[in-house]
């Protein structure tokens, strides 16, 4: 099993020494020195890779999704880091959440590990895609498989493919549908009944599934099958990617073999906010000048929060009121990655590769408002705070409320007027003794608004 780190014993050197005639043979002499290695060693799990690995407190895991959020649990257990668990729930919710969450969709993360002393962004936002003939659909070019690959390439220590094999597993032989996917099925009953991918999936008879029915996807499970074995390459450069392209024009979609070529995740650094000894990072600086005045004191933090609510009342129009999901993961190290994803709209546009269980995200791009935030003393790199939610106009409103009520003050955000214009979930884990130091202190909230699950510790 590939890890990212590994033991290695160090020897110094101190010149030759006479050898008198009571003193241990040099065999036995490296025999303690092993001894003392393995010993210095003993933090890592021996079992990496293995449920149970790691015995005790784990961190924690928020999400909109519940079989998600336990996967990503699972691989904590496993001695998986934060990052592993964010790329394991992620795969996850291409099976179990795919209105917000899917393959053909995209995200954005803040990402801090501690060993590396780095916080920064990896955005894999999904991209437009290029527009070859008159009345086609425009469809976006999936950022997930190559973003989860490489978050795991840069931060985690599990293999690739085992983070993958569980979702694989789930679309493969089916999953119980959760009371969350049922609210997005729900809420886009004509979408849902009228595109025929999504119908067949969904749909029994004409009705939509209920909460506890079984939902198998072969043809996604094949897909990920692919991105098992082969990782991403052959998603966007091999004859996947051909294959993809022929099926999304056919169906009258903007994908053009080049678009799936051309992409590529980005690393950036994050925008830090100072609040005392501690840093906000955000995904983005807000692009107003100036703020609203809602959030109510002193200092850079109620400065930013203002502007983006500036920010979300000047949205767009083509900001999106659905299809976005938020999660948050803290492993024991305190390593910490908070995401955001988006279809763009539930379900994407309907038009995807029927073949592979693929809908893509809708070409209409918006970005993200406020997106994942996470709060970490950057001298010492202890973790305190990660949220993230929908990001809707309702969604972000409520995540800079509860941002302000959590860091600024009770009460700061008693002048913010609530938004109605889309879906709101917001889920949290806040740590005020700050972890490693402090687990103990922590809290893992779920919205119930998005039907998922909080677990820790």
């Amino acid at each position: 099993m590939r890890l990212s780190k590994m033991c290695v014993p160090y020897v110094r050197s101190s010149g030759p020494v006479e050898k008198s005639a009571g003193q241990p043979s040099w065999r036995i002499a490296a025999a303690f020195a092993m001894t003392a290695v393995l010993c210095a060693c003993s933090t890592t799990p021996q079992n990496v890779g293995q449920i149970g690995a790691v015995k005790g407190v784990l961190g924690g895991v928020t999400g909109d999704e519940p079989l998600a959020v336990q996967t990503a649990r699972d691989v904590l257990s496993s001695g998986g880091t934060a990052a592993d668990a964010a790329v394991a729930l992620y795969a996850t919710m291409t099976v179990t959440k795919p209105s917000s969450a899917g393959i053909g969709g995209g995200g954005v993360c803040v990402v801090h590990d501690r060993m590396a002393k780095k916080i920064e962004v990896l955005d894999f936002w999904p991209r437009p895609g290029t527009k070859t003939a008159d009345g086609q659909t425009h469809t976006a070019v999936p950022g997930v498989p190559r973003g989860l690959y490489a978050l795991s390439a840069r931060y985690g220590r599990l293999q690739w493919g085992q983070l993958i094999a569980s979702a694989e597993q789930d679309a493969r032989f089916g999953t119980p549908l959760s009371r969350s996917l049922k609210m997005d099925l729900d809420s886009a009953r004509d979408k849902v009944l009228s595109t025929p991918s999504l119908a067949q999936t969904y749909s029994r008879n004409g009705k939509l599934l209920e909460v506890g029915d079984r939902v198998e996807q072969l043809g996604l499970g094949a897909l990920l099958t692919s991105l098992r074995v082969k990782g991403p390459g052959d998603f966007y450069n091999g004859g996947l990617a051909l294959q993809i392209v022929n099926a999304v024009q056919n169906a009258g979609g903007t994908l053009t073999l080049a678009d799936l070529n051309n992409y590529k995740p980005v690393w950036r650094e994050a925008t830090a906010v100072k609040s005392g000894n501690e840093s906000l990072y955000f995904t983005h600086a807000p692009k107003s000048a100036t703020g609203t005045g809602a959030i109510t004191g002193e200092g850079a933090v109620v400065d930013v929060l203002n502007r983006y609510l500036a920010d979300i009342d000047n949205a767009p129009a083509n900001s999106a009121v659905g299809g976005r999901s938020g999660f948050v993961v803290v492993d024991l190290a305190a390593n910490a990655v908070a995401c955001e994803t988006t279809m763009n709209e539930p379900f994407g546009v309907g038009v995807g590769v029927t073949a592979f269980g693929l809908d893509l995200a809708s070409g209409d791009v918006a970005e993200p408002l406020v997106g994942p935030v996470l709060k970490i003393n950057p001298n010492v790199s202890e973790f305190y705070y990660g949220i993230a939610g929908t990001d809707t106009p309702a969604g972000a409103t409520a995540e800079i409320a509860k941002i302000a009520e959590d860091l600024v003050g009770t009460g700061s955000a008693a002048n913010v007027g609530q938004n109605a214009k889309g879906v709101s979930s917001v889920n949290f884990i806040s740590c005020p003794g700050s972890v490693p130091p402090h687990p103990e202190s922590c809290r893992f909230v779920a919205d119930p608004a998005g039907g998922g699950m909080a677990v820790g510790r």
